[in-house]
């Protein structure tokens, strides 16, 4: 009884999530045509002040949900990892979706161990764990995507440069370069494109490519681009020169990921070295081991060793970051 009352659950759980996050709202709905309907979300902070378009989604496509997100903070920040990740999520269906994962994370942990209560107390920590996986796995993916733009950009910069040069307005000549680039910085600026088509000015859509994209080397080129708007100057000799300190940059951070392989590969071992110990001990000498898994202290030094573990291979790769 107890089983099929969990299955049930897991199932009602599971079939609620994915309405949530692939209900018949979502069906049809372009990325285009969502970015329209988030068009003049905001409001005017005064009387009288002229509003500028905010090309903001909902928070959730669920009406409690978004009620309950609009206004906050938390909901801001996730928003803009969900945005500068290129994840296709609202907030609300990315934080129902950490906690289906996490309710089945629990329940296979609880079902496995037939709820005892050392069980149970694991199933919590591993709905923890499972929960805040969501936060590292958004940054490695916007690492990821980070690295490629930065990239890109070393490219880009000279192409628009030439392009003014030739005679092509600003606007036209990003939109040259984006047709010449590939994905995800072509898409970045295909977005930026729209957005000022969509009534927005070049400068505000240039602001919000930056804090979408979350860069470092491309808020360096959005800030000469306006400062040169507001000051004049010559923009292809700016946009070159922040090309050259962008190769330098680049350049440099190769420098240092090749000065530090040789920690980062220790650390990695360190970090292996003893699961697979553990592992091996294992496998030659089960009945002297099986210990670990089956009694209650064994359980508890376990729980512990893999916490400390997964804490320093934490500590070493913080120590192993160099910001620049």
């Amino acid at each position: 009884m107890l089983a099929f009352a969990t299955s049930a659950f897991m199932f009602l759980a599971i079939a609620a999530g994915a309405v949530a996050v692939f209900g018949p709202r979502q069906f049809g709905l372009s990325r285009s045509d969502d970015r329209i309907r988030g068009l003049g979300v905001g409001e005017p902070e005064a009387a009288g002040s002229s509003a500028s378009p905010m090309f903001k989604r909902t928070r959730s496509s669920i009406p409690t949900l978004r009620r309950l997100l609009n206004d906050s903070a938390w909901a801001e920040l996730t928003a803009n990892s969900l945005q500068q990740a290129n994840v296709h999520l609202r907030v609300g269906e990315y934080l129902l979706l950490r906690f289906l994962l996490s309710t089945v994370a629990f329940m296979l942990i609880a079902l496995l161990t037939r709820f005892h209560p050392l069980g149970v107390l694991f199933g919590i920590f591993g709905a923890i764990g499972v929960y805040m996986l969501g936060p590292f796995y958004l940054r490695l993916l916007r690492n990821r995507r980070l690295a490629k733009i930065e990239n890109q950009l070393v490219e880009f910069l000279p192409m628009l440069a030439s392009s003014l040069r030739s005679g092509f307005a600003f606007q036209q000549g990003v939109e040259l370069a984006a047709q010449q680039l590939d994905p995800p910085l072509a898409d970045e600026l295909t977005l930026m494109l729209n957005d000022a088509n969509l009534g927005a000015t070049m400068e505000e859509a240039m602001l919000q490519m930056g804090k979408r994209v979350g860069s470092t080397d491309l808020d360096m080129m959005i800030t000469a681009v306006l400062v040169q708007r507001g000051t004049g100057g010559n923009l292809s000799e700016i946009l070159e020169r922040a090309s050259e300190t962008l190769r330098e940059r680049e350049s440099v951070r190769g420098d240092i990921q090749s000065l530090t392989a040789s920690q980062r590969l220790t650390g990695l071992i360190l970090s292996i070295y003893p699961v697979a110990i553990g592992l091996l001990l294992l496998s030659i000498m089960p009945s002297l081991w099986v210990v670990m898994f089956t009694e209650t202290l064994g359980q508890i030094f376990l729980a512990v060793a893999l916490g400390l573990q997964g804490l320093g291979f934490l500590v070493m790769q913080r120590v192993m970051k160099v910001d620049f």
